[in-house]
């Protein structure tokens, strides 16, 4: 019973995660048709923000500061990601919408140059992101089951960022012009919203998430360019 428990909430934590990434997948795909198979490298990009995100608090700051890094990893892996989003799909995604088939081919493969360039910045192997001090140890909740503070965070976390996406989507202007697309585009364009602008938000918005999902990702294992 201790190692089921243990395996279930393993696997909680885990799923938790791809959660965060098929929620971006779906926004893309359900608002522009667009496969995007460079998503999984937003995680990576996710990741090596929150990797150098620790090298500048080791760097540059007191090491009584350190672990407070993660909670800036976190919004700027968001960010960059979010930008690297924004790049991708004003440079190359706007000309693929509607084109599912064209699309999986040219993501993947700004795919494979990203984790290309990935290696050339940091190495090819993996590299190891440190735990801030308060994510160590784990919570016993009976004899032999301890659950570590790391995956209880990643699931709040999770549970934090979708409530974010729901208001953001069912609360905000924005979130009402993006549903309003999705459910049709070209009523939404006559009654005068810049479908252009929101499809860039969206996509945007998606790797975002994604980049959140390497951040946390790093919390669980080492990470690299594949």
């Amino acid at each position: 019973m201790d190692v089921f428990l243990l395996q279930l909430f393993n696997g909680i934590s885990v799923s938790s995660i791809l959660l965060l990434i098929a929620l971006g997948l779906a926004i893309t795909f359900g608002l522009m048709n667009v496969i995007n198979m460079a998503h999984g490298e937003m995680i990576m990009i996710g990741a090596y923000a929150a990797f150098v995100t620790q090298n500048v608090f080791l760097a540059w700051l007191p090491e009584s500061m350190f672990d407070w890094y993660f909670v800036l990893a976190i919004p700027f892996s968001f960010l960059v990601s979010f930008l690297f989003g924004l790049l991708l799909e004003s440079s190359l995604i706007r000309f693929l919408y509607g084109r599912p088939l064209d699309s999986l081919l040219a993501t993947w493969g700004v795919g494979l140059a990203l984790q290309q360039v990935a290696r050339s910045i940091f190495g090819a192997p993996n590299v190891a992101v440190t735990s801030p001090g308060w994510l160590n140890g784990g919570w016993t909740v009976m004899e032999g089951v301890v659950l570590p503070y790391k995956r209880l965070f990643i699931i709040a976390l999770v549970a934090f960022v979708l409530l974010l996406m729901y208001v953001y989507i069912y609360r905000t202007p924005e979130g009402r012009r993006m549903r309003a697309v999705m459910q049709n585009r070209d009523m939404a364009a006559c009654l005068g919203i810049s479908t252009r602008r929101v499809d860039a938000i969206t996509f945007a918005i998606g790797s975002g998430i994604a980049g959140v999902a390497g951040c946390a990702l790093t919390l669980i294992g080492p990470i690299g360019p594949s």
